[in-house]
């Protein structure tokens, strides 16, 4: 059995403004100077209180604004201006590859478990995860945690895993997981520093990407 691990914003869909949006409502709800849209995104993957307390500062009320962004979340992808939006060509690749007799398919993501579902839902890909590995079960990326976790959960060994995602904190994850990573150029940092961070390969596209996982499960 093989693994493949996705990572979820930048990897599989486009949130940039759900995240922008979610930070200029609450920051200005307590009374905090709003984050630029580069500081915001460039933390993306982590877990939201551990953002939270690098762009507010550990005074700031983390617990509360957590709180916020729980309540906002369901309004906020209730818009379509603000939803989460598969990138181009991923729902067939997850199709494609969910439908392989063996390959299993799993998320690492800095969701929490309650906040990840409805999106996976909304876009109808509940069936396609065996494993989803979120902030509430494991410590933030870059801690390996989520990918062992996944490994124990599906019974594949390293060596048969490979784990994509968009941001330094996702090949530092894979590194110290000892997986195999595959970096997307169409995330939040770009491919000079995936690479620097351990990437494995990059693909600039999701054609691209899908030729990379065949040749890194070929291995």
């Amino acid at each position: 059995m093989k693994l493949i691990i996705f990572d979820f914003d930048g990897t599989l869909v486009d949130s940039r403004s759900l995240i922008l949006e979610s930070h200029r409502i609450v920051f200005a709800e307590f009374q905090l100077p709003v984050p630029s849209p580069a500081d915001s995104l460039a933390l993306v993957g982590k877990s939201l209180d551990v953002i939270l307390t690098e762009l507010a500062g550990p005074t700031a009320p983390i617990l509360e604004m957590v709180r916020a962004y729980d309540l906002l979340l369901p309004q906020l992808r209730a818009d379509s201006a603000f939803a989460e939006r598969p990138f181009d060509g991923i729902g067939d690749l997850l199709h494609e590859l969910s439908s392989t007799s063996d390959i299993a398919l799993g998320i690492a993501t800095g969701h929490r478990s309650d906040t990840v579902a409805p999106a996976l839902e909304a876009l109808q890909w509940n069936g396609f995860f065996r494993t989803i590995q979120a902030a509430d079960t494991a410590p933030s990326k870059p801690h390996p945690g989520m990918l062992l976790q996944a490994l124990t959960a599906t019974g594949v060994t390293p060596k048969n895993a490979v784990f994509i995602g968009d941001t330094t904190f996702d090949m530092e994850m894979a590194q110290a997981a000892q997986l195999r990573s595959i970096g997307v150029a169409w995330g939040y940092h770009k491919a000079d520093r995936l690479m620097a961070a351990g990437a494995h390969q990059i693909a600039k596209g999701v054609d691209e990407l899908r030729g990379c996982i065949r040749s890194v499960m070929s291995e």
